[in-house]
């Protein structure tokens, strides 16, 4: 299906990026200008430049209105519209309004200085010729576009309330704020839709439908703990394309990129953080994290020779899954040989749970990074580091008594999305977003080996004899690598998209996925057999984890709910209690506790009966989680910091 004709359609694009008596947002110029290179370059839209109106602080309401109404009377094919800044609802009543704020806005009078968005809904419902109108909204409270005058109103509703004949993407729902942090070239909402833009989808066709950007950008915001974005679409508007798929063809490796020789598409997580919300004034998020010295490096001995075996990679296609039909792991497993995925045996350990209702947490210390938000955490298996990842691709490693920085490992180029520790805690694997996994010496702070993906890789895990590292990332393969010379063992290709989270089973012999294409998968590391499960929840996977004992699997996302089964037929327990997508799982190694961040909390939950035994106070957003050896202490990444929380039993 062709691209909308760029001769016959327009965009406005308003970021008011300065104002009188609210915070200012400079992230928002940098956004709506890069924007509008973009939808002008002819690998992306290629609009006349004469065809896109961009508009700023000093654009009065009448200009922006008379803007519009320009522009979507010349529009016979797509019409644009997007507008960035502080955004503000309507006081009293029972019907809020969404007002779009301009340089004089009144935050305690929204009426002033702000345009009514019904305003421009009523421009854009007068009657034009457009074919199909796109609108981006990226402020506080711009969910309320989606069903004006329909506070709370059930998400049906609010799609029948739509523009007909449009598409709306919002940076919140009609009761979050949006966020635009100082420290980034653009907000956050309008970031993730330039970096779609900018990088493409490489699972996609030669074009991108509005769906397809809208899930990209919305990957990207929940990994990153920001406000989820909402989509409102008539007419079937969201699946007809609307750009070019840069990563369309483009060679691994290669292909356009705002920085830096690789290309990402875009999705991952945050932390809290110091910011400016996009409707409120300036809010700091403050962290229990004293600033901690440089300590001097630690030079730790190589206590053990990296195992693992060398073979020609192999690609396995996908297996012939029959899908699940209930939303319990309940899909057969593919056989090639007698082996079935492992049940549990009898376990002779005391199941006695009368004091994990008195479970205590406390804040012990915080280990603070030099710069950037922080991103993943790792607790070496000894006990003595504990490792930081940023997303500006630092690597932090702490003393885990004293908090002192022992050294950085520099060499990613992009976010850290996941870290963890060889079982002999002399290697650290450390995957991101520049397409790449390291395996770094702990003790001198080389890298060993860089291993390549086709596209962003957001998970890894060491085999329990340290010799094999499983990653997932970008695309719909599971990736083996041998430890000892970084070369691939294995490529299973079940998942139909990214892999979000892997996980290895403790003897070794399975490894487990979560996608975004809602589906659990575990793989036989012989071969033997595959097994997924494609209804086990109903959003993206994002964290997957093992028990130590009873072959407990453990899967969370989007959906907030957990999910843990012993095998593929014998049902789920669920945990619930998350307000906001799950980001990560742990197990304590006595297997008692299964752990959960979320962009709300962190929750500990008593692994065997599915039910709550403490919400980690003070602890917010978390993007990543890990517990000590001995289990007395959880790790969490919030902000700028490593939190280590004492947990007594």
């Amino acid at each position: 299906m062709a691209l909308p004709d760029p001769g016959a359609s327009r965009a406005v694009l308003v970021g008011v990026d300065k104002y009188r008596h609210l915070p200012s947002l400079r992230p928002v110029g940098r956004g709506r200008d890069r924007l509008a290179e973009l939808l002008r370059d002819p690998t992306v839209w290629g609009l006349d430049q004469r065809h896109v109106t961009v508009l700023g602080a000093q654009a009065s309401r009448d200009d922006i209105l008379t803007a519009v109404k320009r522009a979507a009377r010349e529009t016979t094919d797509t019409f644009l519209l997007y507008f960035a800044g502080h955004g503000l609802r309507s006081r009293g009543g029972s019907a809020q309004q969404l007002h779009l704020a301009l340089t004089g806005a009144d935050d305690e009078h929204p009426q002033i200085g702000s345009i009514a968005y019904h305003d421009i809904r009523d421009i854009l419902t007068a009657g034009h010729q457009a074919r199909r109108r796109i609108v981006l909204l990226d402020c506080c409270y711009s969910g309320l576009a989606g069903g004006m005058g329909q506070q709370a109103a059930p998400r049906e509703e609010l799609q029948q309330a739509a523009i007909e004949g449009s598409y709306l993407l919002t940076s919140a729902s009609s009761t979050q704020r949006a966020f635009a942090h100082d420290g980034r070239p653009y907000p956050e909402f309008t970031g993730a839709l330039i970096g779609v833009l900018e990088q493409g989808i490489p699972s996609a066709g030669p074009e991108l439908t509005l769906d397809q950007t809208w899930r990209a950008a919305r990957a990207t915001l929940l990994r990153r703990g920001d406000p989820e974005p909402q989509q409102f679409g008539q007419n079937a508007a969201g699946q007809l394309p609307w750009v070019r798929n840069r990563a369309h063809g483009a060679p691994a490796g290669g292909g356009f990129r705002a920085r830096g020789p690789q290309v990402p598409t875009a999705r991952r997580r945050k932390a809290a953080r110091v910011l400016r919300v996009l409707g409120m004034p300036l809010v700091t998020l403050a962290l229990a994290t004293p600033v901690i010295p440089e300590g001097p490096p630690a030079q730790g001995p190589d206590n053990r020779a990296s195992g693992g075996h060398s073979a020609a990679p192999r690609v396995r296609p996908s297996s012939a899954v029959v899908p699940s039909t209930s939303p319990t792991p309940s899909a057969s497993p593919t056989p090639s040989s007698g082996k079935t995925p492992k049940q549990p045996g009898p376990d002779p350990t005391p199941r006695t749970h009368s004091g994990d209702k008195g479970v205590r947490v406390s804040l012990a210390r915080s280990y603070v990074g030099q710069s950037g938000f922080l991103s993943a955490v790792a607790y070496a298996p000894d006990g003595r580091l504990i490792a930081g990842g940023s997303e500006d691709g630092s690597i932090y490693l702490w003393n885990a008594d004293t908090a002192k920085r022992v050294r950085i490992l520099s060499g990613h180029s992009d976010r850290i999305t996941s870290l963890a520790f060889d079982p002999g805690s002399s290697t650290l694997a450390s995957a991101s977003s520049d397409r790449t996994v390291r395996l770094w010496d702990v003790s001198s702070g080389t890298s060993r080996h860089t291993l390549s993906h086709p596209g962003e890789v957001y998970s890894v895990a060491f085999s329990p004899d340290g010799g094999t590292l499983v990653s997932g990332g970008q695309g719909d393969a599971v990736r083996l690598w041998s430890v000892s010379d970084g070369s691939a063992l294995e490529t299973f290709e079940d998942q139909k998209e990214d892999v979000l989270a892997v996980a290895f089973s403790p003897d070794g012999e399975s490894v487990l996925s979560g996608s975004y294409d809602r589906s659990a998968a575990e793989y036989d590391v012989g071969g033997s057999w595959t097994w997924r499960d494609e209804k086990l929840s109903s959003d993206a996977i994002t964290a997957v984890a093992y028990g130590p004992k009873d072959y407990v699997r453990a899967a969370g996302g989007y959906d907030k709910v957990i999910r843990t089964w012993t095998g593929p037929d014998s049902g789920t327990k669920t945990f619930k209690g998350h307000t906001e997508s799950i980001t990560a799982l742990a197990f304590s190694p006595d297997g008692k506790i299964l752990a959960s961040a979320g962009l709300d909390a962190i929750r500990l939950w008593d692994a065997r009966k599915a039910t709550p035994l403490r919400t980690v106070p003070g602890a917010g957003s978390t993007v990543d989680i890990a517990f000590s050896p001995d289990g007395t202490y959880l790790a969490g990444v919030s902000g700028r910091a490593v939190q280590l929380w004492s947990i007594t039993r």
